[in-house]
């Protein structure tokens, strides 16, 4: 493998080396097999990709190379070795002695894996302690402060003794990542690290993960369903696809000419910053009507222009929260929305974009009247909704519907899908249980989804397929509005370009007007017309999408549209050695 750092190591031993690895698990329907005759390498100091879609085997691997297979039912065949040691056949303390010292994970949720109840340098010292038996407590506490400050927390010394919830997310990250560091691993295995992340701090994270792998000479394994996130931090991509390898290559050649039909869908689904509204609105219309994709698009309709009344219009709306000051300290106001106001017009599509804590859900939610607004004034189809009781709202609820980020935690476990779908028309006082099933089980066919499920549970589905079935939730009303909060942030590219396609059609076919919530600056521009861009409660930039895009004035916009994965790995760099000018190469934390 050839890095850019370290030249040619074709000749050098790697420090990774799975042959003919196989992964099966039994199960009540017959064995299912996970990953199938799977090889690569890594060599020190390299850097691979593996990249495909949930179910692909990405994280089974990623599991075995750790030997976390072992306890459970799963079949492993074939050769893992790592650093010399092979851990389908090492005893369970050679095993342990491996983790942490050879080779450390960084997990994809941060919250999941931190404890709630420990500071952070208590876990940090516990790592230290367990792969390093012989240290003392006061060189493992040393140590942490060292890996902390190493990865970009600020004032290490001093938040070693935070909790996990004191942290945001993409300093809990940095966490993790230190706690994989801490015993200075011949390779780092990160899964899915940057996952629901918003895209500076995305970028914050790789930037780390490349800088580290630069300085301290370890191996890099980048797992992730992405291609654009591995482009600029790899050497060698591996796509996976139903537990078998289909290509791999050097990044550039993979990116830039796939051989295999898989990785060149998995390339057409990245959205591109580049692509415009009216590009994507041409290509899905053609693509429907099975003709060829035209090479001009036509521009959408300029909200506002034939005189009509906005469908909705927001002004100088605030949000205020109370903090509380401590045990004997005195409350601060806290406004997550300060002054906002907009027009929204029927059949338009406006985009809000900022990083997490910039307002947009607390927005949405205000638009929504799930929040009542401490300030300004919310006006629907020309009727003040702002400080209305809710039993007045109650039948406007048809009017304004909302999908939500989390299909997992919006839809109730213990309720059949179409009990979930039909029951906004039971609280809207429908009692025709016949009619009721008849229009969830249409909508169920109109989201790409079978009639037949009607009875079953979310369990049974797959994470695009319930963000489907919350779709159809949002829709059985006939809404005119519906607010879509980060509806495709947890999903893989393929189903979430599967969602988008989805939201695009249904607009068209119901005449919806939508606000679109999202982190993701190339997903929002290729489904909106109009774009707000907020920073810490306020709209520092709005307009015409592609002239927000294409000409951004505040420099916040172009802080995002610079953090923002790009396909080609070069670009990717040259933005990568951008940020570390701005940033006096110095490794950046976000706030807390």
């Amino acid at each position: 493998m050839t890095t850019p750092e370290t030249g040619n190591r074709n000749d050098a031993l790697p420090v990774v080396s799975v042959r003919d690895l196989s992964i099966t698990f039994p199960t009540a329907d017959g064995d299912v097999h996970a990953v199938k005759n799977l090889s690569f390498e890594v060599a020190q100091g390299g850097a691979l990709g593996v990249v495909g879609e949930s179910g692909s085997g990405k994280s089974v691997t990623s599991l075995a190379l750790m030997g976390l297979h072992r306890g459970t039912r799963a079949r492993i065949s074939g050769e893992i070795r790592i650093a010399g040691t092979d851990v389908v056949t090492a005893d369970d303390r050679t095993i342990r002695a491996m983790r942490g010292n050879d080779i450390a994970m960084v997990f994809q949720d941060p919250m999941s894996s931190l404890h709630p109840q420990y500071t952070i340098g208590n876990q940090l010292v516990e790592a230290y302690l367990t792969h390093r038996p012989g240290a003392g407590k006061a060189e493992a506490r040393r140590r942490a402060v060292e890996v902390l400050d190493r990865v970009g927390i600020p004032e290490p010394a001093r938040r070693i003794n935070s909790y996990p919830h004191e942290f945001s997310g993409g300093m809990r990250q940095r966490v993790l990542i230190a706690m994989g560091l801490v015993c200075e691993p011949k390779v780092l295995l990160a899964d899915e690290p940057t996952t629901a992340l918003d895209v500076t701090v995305q970028a914050q994270i790789l930037d780390l993960l490349d800088e580290l792998r630069r300085d301290l000479g370890m191996a890099l394994i980048l797992v992730s369903h992405d291609l654009a996130v591995v482009a600029g931090s790899v050497d060698e991509v591996l796509v996976m696809r139903k537990g078998e390898a289909v290509e791999r290559g050097d990044v550039r050649r993979v990116l830039g000419s796939p051989q295999h039909p898989y990785t060149r869908q998995l390339l057409a689904a990245v959205p591109r910053v580049e692509v415009t509204r009216a590009q994507r609105r041409a290509q899905l219309r053609a693509e429907r009507e099975g003709r060829p994709v035209p090479v001009a698009a036509e521009p959408p309709r300029p909200a506002g222009q034939t005189g009509e009344e906005p469908l909705l219009v927001v002004r100088d709306v605030r949000q205020r929260f109370r903090i509380r000051g401590g045990l004997f300290g005195s409350s601060t106001d806290f406004y997550a929305v300060d002054g906002v106001s907009f027009d929204l017009y029927r059949g338009e599509t406006l985009g809000v974009v900022g990083e997490s804590g910039s307002g947009k859900s607390t927005l949405s939610r205000m638009v929504m009247r799930l929040l009542e607004p401490t300030e300004g004034s919310i006006v629907f189809q020309g009727r003040d909704i702002t400080h209305l009781p809710e039993r007045k709202m109650r039948p406007l609820r048809r009017d304004i519907q909302m999908v939500f980020q989390n299909p997992y935690s919006s839809l109730n476990p213990r309720m059949t899908v179409g009990e979930s779908i039909g029951a906004p028309l039971r609280i809207q006082g429908e009692r025709n249980s016949k009619l009721i099933r008849s229009r969830v089980q249409e909508l169920l066919e109109r989201v790409g989804l079978e009639p037949s499920h009607y009875n079953r549970f979310p369990h049974a589905f797959s994470g695009g397929q319930r963000q489907r079935i919350a779709i159809a939730r949002a829709l059985i009303l006939r809404p005119k509005l519906v607010i879509c909060d980060e509806p495709v942030s947890a999903l893989d590219v393929s189903t979430q370009d599967q969602v988008l396609r989805l939201l695009a059609e249904l607009q068209e076919d119901f005449d919806l007007t939508l606000i679109f919530v999202a982190h993701d600056l190339a997903v929002v521009r290729q489904i909106s017309d109009r774009v707000l861009v907020m920073c810490k409660g306020k709209i520092v930039e709005t307009g015409d999408s592609d002239e927000v895009y294409e000409n951004p004035q505040h420099p916040y916009t172009r802080q995002l549209l610079a953090a923002a994965p790009v396909l080609d790995p070069d670009e990717a760099r040259a933005h990568r050695a951008e940020r570390a000018r701005l940033r006096g190469g110095q490794p950046q934390a976000e706030a807390v």
